[in-house]
């Protein structure tokens, strides 16, 4: 009878320069993404990646702002907090304005300027 050697496939993240996780990847779909400068979270996982063991596979790492969900310090991936989230959001511009607003800001500006506002 033939015993079969266990496979494992390694589980990897990317961090910024603020220990966010900004990527997260198994080595089972994705052999040939380069993993240099990636932190080797798990070198005995599944095909698919998880953040954590019996997590959710391929989790989202992003909120729908694009705000990253995790971070990793101490040598483990956590969950960022509330706090650190916002402090993020407060972070992005706000957008510029549509064309419409733009348009009526022009308009406004052009009425003040010939006094008939």
């Amino acid at each position: 009878m033939d015993e079969f050697e266990e496979f494992y496939n390694r589980h990897y993240i990317t961090v910024d320069g603020q220990n966010r996780v900004t990527d997260g990847w198994s080595d089972g779909p994705h052999p040939e993404k380069d993993t240099a400068g990636a932190v080797c979270i798990n070198d005995k996982g599944g095909y698919q990646f998880r953040l954590f063991p019996g997590g959710e596979e391929n989790p989202p790492l992003w909120d729908m702002d694009g705000i990253a969900l995790y971070k990793y310090v101490d040598g483990r991936v956590q969950v960022r907090t509330e706090e650190e989230i916002e402090a993020d959001r407060a972070q992005i511009p706000p957008p510029p304005p549509s064309e419409m607003e733009q348009l009526r800001a022009d308009v406004d500006f052009v009425y003040a300027m010939e006094g008939w506002i």
